[in-house]
């Protein structure tokens, strides 16, 4: 199997470190992005399979506005994208992306959850290729 490539956008560098450790035994390339001008930079130069978006990154609901700014890239109108946020899945649907994503998770993210997910989209993913 082809290593699956991952971006990773958070802005807290404890988080990303966890994350990584996550996916330390998965056959995931992860990339990390501080913030939304980068992730987008990476996203405009690189084919990742699944995009995870803290939330508030600079600020609260940026997350949301770089997922909308993801989906107006060519070729990731259906890139799976994973929300992680400190929010409550009612507070997160202010925001109105539902649509726009694949699936929420509330921080501190389980790691068998995450990998779980990641495996389900990628498998779907293989299926429809």
């Amino acid at each position: 199997m082809q290593t699956k490539q991952i971006l990773y956008v958070e802005d807290d560098t404890a988080n990303q470190t966890l994350v990584k450790l996550f996916f330390k035994k998965e056959p995931f390339q992860l990339t990390t992005a501080d913030d939304p001008d980068e992730a987008l930079d990476l996203v405009k130069s690189t084919s990742f399979d699944v995009i995870i978006v803290d939330l508030n990154l600079r600020k609260e609901g940026d997350g949301a506005e770089l997922i909308r700014d993801i989906r107006n890239i060519s070729g990731y109108e259906t890139v799976p994208v994973f929300v992680f946020s400190g929010h409550d899945v009612h507070s997160f649907r202010d925001y109105g992306i539902e649509d726009l994503i694949q699936n929420y998770f509330s921080k501190p993210v389980n790691k068998k959850t995450l990998i779980s997910a990641l495996w389900e989209v990628l498998e779907i993913e293989q299926n429809q290729t």
